[in-house]
């Protein structure tokens, strides 16, 4: 401050000084009525020259971010700690890496093109750049080398802690740096600039007995396989939202001890529902290859087929492989064109081929940076989520939720979709799905929402038991979904009811057509219905009652005979006829009945 006020006052006298010269000039003395132009021009040179002496002496203040809003446009400085960096946050191809400065008083975002090496995370910088204002965003944004600049001792030390030595006591790294050594829970892409993981004490993620989450900020720039050790530094923050401890990493950064083996999984045909687990994960795959038109596919035991992207070394072997079995290694991918599962062993760069992401990924961008997602309205997506509520078939677009997990946790957390019609079939609470959406605004409820494109439906939940000591309070949180209950079916006047034996609760059942649990030899048996838990109007009470919709009885080996009865009977509900005499079990209990 004082420099200004020196170099202000010394601009005072020069102007001053030069304000007499020019009235002398400007008098009719005939000494100064000369060549005048001459006189101008000099004095235009000198005036250059003192305000390009100016600008050179005179350095950027150094100010608070939460006073940025004053210096709209001028060149600043910000001194802070360096908490993360994204380099092309777009994947446009830009020379330009975003940082985030926090101070104290608030963080600010550096946008930096054509930037120099960058610290660790957790350095105390400098940053210059000029303030920008924007449709109420603000950010500082420089161009070159000179933007960021620390000295050593800025640069913070980052003890190596196993993450056990966290979980004992967490509070007390809460925003420092450290570093950790452990096993990565899922695939990491090459370019996805914002991306999350967890990071467990064991390479099976399902074994580990402690693990923290990460949030990954900016591209790795290779494949990193889920099961490798790494080595991460970042800094420790309390997600309040997720109600749980983070670490923030940057991608280029991650440490891989290139001599821990990976476990390679192998597929299994009868659980292709579960494939998405193992989506942009390197995986093993055994089939039967059959090659049709340079198209490849490896079919299995059951299940849809594989599609196969060969490398330019199996291209050389097409003829030999074809209509053989074999195993093969690839990435697992979902191919967006053709809407199904691929073995990408060509690593091509290929917009259609997506690895799916959690949908927390996405929630985590919305919550961590919202305008960005919004800056790309036709980003794509594939992430694999949760309903979570059941959704009746409809012939039109229908609003619905994608949820985090299967069903509640604490922590849970959901966001809207629509998802087009029209569909013939339910889906169901806690169904897993893997869905192509890309992400709007929804002017009308004022939140982001989720415009589901392509949706491939996978592994439902088991059906709930219901209780009817629960009530219907309870009974109310499995409103729609499939359930089971035990219940003697009695008719009233042509109407069918679910009764708990020996009491008066009931509700409506409606069977599906040739229901054996209403037949001669079922009615009077008290025996567990399975059916969707629905809320209807009832015509004379004028109220809401309970319905089990398109209910039936367990009758596992479809012998016409309930597994209830075939318990009470000593016959198997595997086997249609147990003692084998051609007689069917349910036949044999009519006769002995």
């Amino acid at each position: 401050m004082g420099r200004d006020i020196i170099l202000k006052q010394a601009g005072h006298y020069m102007a001053d000084g030069l304000k007499g010269f020019l009235a002398r000039l400007s008098t009719d003395d005939p000494e100064t009525n000369g060549p005048r132009l001459w006189v101008m021009f000099a004095i235009s040179l000198f005036l250059v020259a003192t305000l390009n002496w100016y600008a050179m002496v005179r350095e950027p203040s150094i100010v608070d971010v939460d006073e940025l809003t004053d210096y709209i446009n001028e060149v600043v400085k910000v001194e802070g700690q360096l908490i993360s960096w994204v380099e092309d946050p777009y994947n446009s191809g830009d020379d330009r890496l975003d940082a985030i400065i926090n101070d104290g008083t608030g963080v600010v975002e550096l946008r930096w093109y054509r930037p120099a090496e960058l610290p660790p995370i957790g350095t105390n910088v400098t940053v210059m750049g000029d303030v920008i204002e924007y449709e109420g965003r603000m950010w500082l944004q420089a161009v070159g080398a000179g933007a960021m600049s620390w000295d050593k001792e800025d640069i913070p030390d980052a003890p190596m802690l196993a993450i056990s030595d966290v979980a004992l006591n967490p509070e007390a790294y809460d925003g420092k740096v450290i570093q950790l050594e452990g096993f990565l829970s899922k695939s990491i892409a090459p370019d996805v600039t914002f991306g999350t993981a967890r990071l467990g004490d064991h390479p099976n993620y399902g074994n580990s007995n402690h693990q923290i989450g990460m949030t990954i900020h900016s591209a790795t720039g290779e494949w990193i396989e889920a099961g490798s050790k790494v080595t991460v530094q970042g800094v420790l923050s309390y997600q309040q939202r997720e109600l749980r401890w983070n670490l923030a990493v940057q991608g280029p950064e991650i440490g891989i001890d290139r001599t821990h083996p990976i476990e390679i999984p192998l597929l299994d045909w009868s659980s292709q529902s579960t494939w998405m687990y193992s989506s942009g994960r390197t995986v093993d795959v055994a089939g039967v290859l059959s090659i049709v038109d340079n198209k490849w596919e490896l079919s299995g035991s059951s299940g849809s087929p594989l599609c196969v992207l060969p490398s330019e070394e199996d291209l050389t072997m097409a003829d030999t492989w074809n209509g053989k079995a074999i195993q093969m290694r690839g990435r697992l991918v979902w191919n967006t064109a053709v809407s199904s599962w691929c073995l990408d062993k060509a690593e091509q760069s290929n917009p259609a081929l997506v690895a799916t992401s959690s949908i927390d990924d996405v929630l985590i961008m919305l919550s961590a940076n919202p305008s960005a997602v919004f800056d790309s309205p036709g980003q794509h997506y594939i992430v694999s989520a949760y309903m979570k509520y059941a959704l009746e078939p409809s012939v039109e677009d229908e609003s619905a939720y994608f949820a985090d997990s299967a069903g509640y946790t604490p922590g849970w957390t959901s966001i809207a979709v629509t998802i087009p019609g029209p569909r013939s079939t339910w889906l169901e609470a806690g169904q897993a799905v893997v869905a192509n959406v890309t992400v709007a605004w929804d002017d009308e409820n004022m939140r982001a929402e989720l415009l589901v494109h392509e949706l491939t439906e996978g592994e439902k939940t088991s059906p709930m038991n219901l209780l009817w000591s629960d009530g219907a309070i309870d009974w109310g949180y499995d409103k729609n979904k499939i359930v089971r209950i035990n219940g003697l079916a009695v008719e009233e006047n042509g109407t069918w009811f679910l009764s708990e034996p020996g009491s008066d609760k009931r509700i409506l059942l409606d069977a599906v057509n040739n229901c054996i649990g209403l037949d001669e030899i079922h009615v009077g048996t008290a025996m567990t219905w399975e059916g969707r838990l629905l809320q209807v109007e009832d015509s004379e009470s004028l109220t809401m009652v309970y319905s089990l919709s398109s209910a039936d009885v367990d009758d596992n080996d479809n012998d016409g005979l309930s597994d209830a009865l075939e318990s009470a009977f000593g016959t198997s509900s595997n086997n249609e006829d147990t003692d084998g005499d051609g007689v069917s079990d349910r036949q044999e209990y009519i006769d002995q009945s």
